[in-house]
């Protein structure tokens, strides 16, 4: 009889121990899939990476019908991955009213094109543009066009676009 019970303690332990290491195995392998995708992948990537650096802080100004515009885009590259943020300055013509707003800005960057996309950092109001631009001039100017929605006009605009690297 005593011999039955140690069987079945014995089963239930190699039981619990089976399943103790299978989670632990698993979590092994995922802290290492998680090294390698967020480490060994980007480093490995920006080595490889021979393209053009536009990373750093680049200027704007745009004249619109209701306000001139000035903004600051503060991109960060990592290979052909962009990630910054966009501050644009917007004065009402014939006023001394101010807005700031930031956007979060993603994309990336082949040949010399850049493809950009601007989310509102603030939540509670709506703001969202694309960018496509081309690095010229010896990679101090990117020259193309942006797509937004204007919350004014209640519409999806288009308008081109010219930033330069800011010293």
């Amino acid at each position: 009889m005593s011999t039955y019970f140690l069987q079945i303690d014995s089963l239930s332990s190699n039981i619990i121990i089976g399943i103790v290491t299978g989670v632990l195995t698993t979590a092994l392998l995922y802290l290492i899939s998680r090294v390698f995708i967020e480490w060994v992948v980007p480093w490995y990537r920006s080595i490889k990476y021979s393209g053009i650096d536009i990373s750093g802080v680049w200027e704007t100004e745009q004249e619109f019908e209701l306000s001139r515009e000035y903004s600051l885009l503060n991109l960060v590259q990592k290979a052909e991955r962009l990630d910054g943020l966009w501050t644009i300055s917007i004065t009402e013509n014939e006023s001394s009213h101010n807005e700031i707003k930031t956007y979060k800005v993603e994309g990336i960057i082949e040949d010399r094109f850049a493809i950009l996309t601007a989310k509102n950092t603030d939540r509670r109001q709506i703001g969202i543009s694309t960018i496509l631009v081309e690095a010229t001039g010896n990679g101090y100017e990117l020259e193309g066009s942006e797509v937004w929605y204007s919350v004014d006009n209640k519409k999806i605009k288009t308008n081109s676009i010219f930033f330069k690297r800011k010293k």
